[in-house]
């Protein structure tokens, strides 16, 4: 059996080595997207398959951060946010029956999500679809959670209950990354790491600790990978050379979300890649524009050679009231001429800004980029803004269907002792019990009207 294991857990770690360098040169894309939005722009991806920052050619150059890209994907999420996201459950049959459990499936979804800030999930998860390109949930069943039964050895038995939680694309690993979803994959790996102390107390199992990195979260001490691998209805723990967990599972528990599809890949595209070229070229314009105005406002100095110090002049340059000495027969110095600002630099600015706000779908009224335009061209376009974002807010609404219909799908298998839920809207508070029973439908779909 140890021979066995051994294997399992080598095959294990073998094709997630295989998978995480199949995927290596998206996560630099998702790395730099990140980078980015946090408006570290000046990095790039370099020949060396790694993120590194660009310097500068001289050392007078200007190389300022203008971000624009933050502020354009947080109107995006602001949109995400605001879509509708209520679901309803379609009876089985037009029978009372049916239609009666449909309506008690609604309040089971509504008082799950409520209990698990569903909210806060469908924001990281917008997040890290708007960031990366795709954002994953993973629904499973929790057998730590739910009603205290009792105690076996001292230790708290519970009923177990529904877990829902936001998976960065970082973390999955599919067998196919040319898949158009989960449902057409035959094995998917989830890997994250957690401390050895976790390990122990989850899974009962010791294993060496060393420093994780954490993409977006720094490093993690005394940790090691956790490695899930679903893979013909058989799902298979490892962590380091240790065996955790091995048993059968009825369906793989993660939902995709995406920003853009992308045809042939199973991950999603970040409006952000589109947006890089052009943040680039944004940034350069304002520093150029910048190096300008201090030429025009501190003036480039021209000196016969010898006839000043120019050392000093370098160090302290021409405060106001200097008296400047130089010798006698040479010519004084001289400011030369430093024109004016070009037009081009102003009308590229702006038609930059305004570039950027078309490929993200990211149009913000408040922040006056659109000019004089009548009320029905105002119209026009945020309607346009709207269609551009409708993709994305739609695969937003789908992942929130599949999440409910699995929730539902799970109590079906697990709740066969009756259970009693809350339901909270406001100060009204409504307590009902639910068994699997009740649950003859998972067939959800987005509620019309709110």
């Amino acid at each position: 059996m140890k021979d066995t294991n051994r294997e399992l857990v080598k095959n294990v770690l073998d094709d997630f080595e295989i998978r995480k360098e199949a995927r290596k040169n998206l996560e630099l894309g998702w790395q730099l997207n990140m980078d980015f939005y946090k408006g570290l722009q000046n990095n790039y991806v370099t020949n060396m398959d790694i993120v590194a920052v660009g310097g500068k050619r001289y050392y007078w150059q200007q190389r300022e951060v203008f971000n624009h890209i933050g502020a354009l994907v947080e109107s995006r999420l602001a949109k995400l946010a605001g879509a509708k996201s209520d679901v309803a459950v379609v009876p089985l049959s037009d029978t009372d029956k049916d239609v009666k459990c449909a309506e008690k499936c609604e309040k089971v979804i509504k008082a799950v999500f409520k209990r698990l800030n569903m909210k806060s999930l469908v924001d990281q998860a917008n997040m890290w679809a708007e960031m990366t390109g795709t954002g994953f949930y993973k629904v499973v069943w929790d057998n730590n959670s739910g009603r205290e039964l009792g105690d076996i050895n001292g230790a708290p038995v519970r009923d177990g209950d529904v877990k829902i939680v936001v998976c960065s694309p970082f973390e999955i690993y599919p067998d196919n990354l040319h898949a158009g979803d989960v449902d057409q994959l035959s094995s998917i790996i989830h890997a994250k790491p957690y401390t050895v102390e976790m390990i122990q107390k989850t899974w009962g199992v010791s294993v060496a600790g060393t420093d994780i990195e954490v993409h977006g979260k720094g490093t993690l001490k005394d940790a090691a990978m956790v490695i899930e691998r679903y893979k013909d209805g058989e799902l298979v723990i490892v962590a380091g050379d240790r065996l955790l967990y091995r048993g059968a599972y009825n369906m793989a528990p993660f939902v995709r979300q995406t920003s853009e599809s992308s045809p042939g890949c199973f991950y999603g595209r970040s409006v952000i890649e589109r947006a890089i070229p052009v943040q680039r070229a944004y940034n350069a314009v304002k520093n150029r524009k910048s190096e300008f105005l201090n030429r025009l406002a501190c003036g480039v100095l021209s000196v016969q050679e010898g006839s000043v110090d120019v050392e000093a002049l370098e160090n302290d340059g021409l405060a106001p009231g200097a008296i400047i000495t130089y010798k006698q027969g040479m010519d004084a110095p001289t400011f030369m001429s430093g024109g004016i600002v070009p037009e081009s630099l102003e009308r590229e600015e702006e038609r930059l800004l305004s570039e950027l706000a078309t490929i993200t779908g990211g149009l913000d009224i408040s922040r006056g980029h659109i000019g004089n335009v009548s009320g029905i061209a105002l119209e026009i376009m945020v309607e346009q803004d709207r269609l551009r974002i409708k993709r994305a807010i739609e695969s937003a609404q789908n992942a929130r269907v599949l999440v409910a219909t699995k929730v539902l799908q799970l109590y079906k298998q697990y709740a066969s002792v009756a259970r009693i839920e809350r339901l909270t809207k406001g100060k009204l508070v409504e307590i009902f019990t639910f068994s699997n029973k009740d649950i003859t439908s998972d067939e959800v779909e987005i509620e019309e009207n709110e």
